[in-house]
C-alpha cells in the first residue's frame, strides 16, 4: 500500500468523508476517494485502524469509569485540610470530583461523580462488546458493494 493511500486510511478512520481525506493526503481530487474504498486492501486498513481506535476508546472508557466506581476519596479530604492549612494541593488525584464550590458562608462544597452510573456505564460496555456489530463491518459491506457495481 502506497504511503498517500495509508494516509487516506487515517484519514477516514478519524471520520473524514471519502472526499476530504483523499484531498488531505495528496491526492489531486477528492472524487478518488471513493475509487480507494473500493480496494480490499484500502478497507482492509481502514477497518483495521477504526478497530483499533474502537479497543483503545473502549479501553479508557472502561479504565475511567473503574476509576469513578472502585476510587477512593482519600485525596478529597486532603483537599479540604489543604485549603484550610495553605498547603500544596497540585499532587492530588481529584478525578472523582465533578464539582468544587465556595458558597457565600466560607464553606466548601465537593460533589463526586456518582458510583452507581459508573457502574451502570461499566455493563453497558461488557453488554455492547458481547453482541454488537462494529461500524467497520458496515463500512467494509458499503465498499464492497460499491466495488461490484463498478465492475
Amino acid at each position: 500500500m502506497r504511503k498517500k493511500e495509508k494516509l487516506f486510511c487515517v484519514y477516514v478512520s478519524n471520520g473524514r468523508s471519502f472526499e476530504e481525506a483523499a484531498l488531505a493526503a495528496g491526492f489531486e481530487s477528492g472524487g478518488c476517494g471513493v475509487e480507494l474504498m473500493t480496494k480490499r486492501s484500502v478497507v482492509r486498513e481502514v477497518q483495521r485502524l477504526i478497530s483499533l481506535r474502537e479497543k483503545l476508546n473502549e479501553s479508557l472508557a472502561t479504565a475511567g469509569f473503574q476509576r469513578l466506581a472502585f476510587g477512593g476519596v482519600n485525596d478529597c479530604v486532603s483537599l479540604l485540610q489543604g485549603i484550610e492549612n495553605g498547603c500544596d494541593i497540585s499532587g492530588l488525584d481529584l478525578f472523582m470530583v465533578s464539582e468544587i464550590k465556595k458558597p457565600k458562608d466560607g464553606a466548601l462544597e465537593i460533589k463526586f461523580f456518582d458510583r452507581i452510573k459508573a457502574l451502570e456505564r461499566l455493563r453497558e460496555y461488557s453488554k455492547r462488546a458481547e453482541g454488537s456489530v462494529p461500524f467497520y463491518e458496515a463500512l467494509e459491506k458499503g465498499a464492497l458493494a460499491l466495488g461490484e457495481e463498478n465492475e
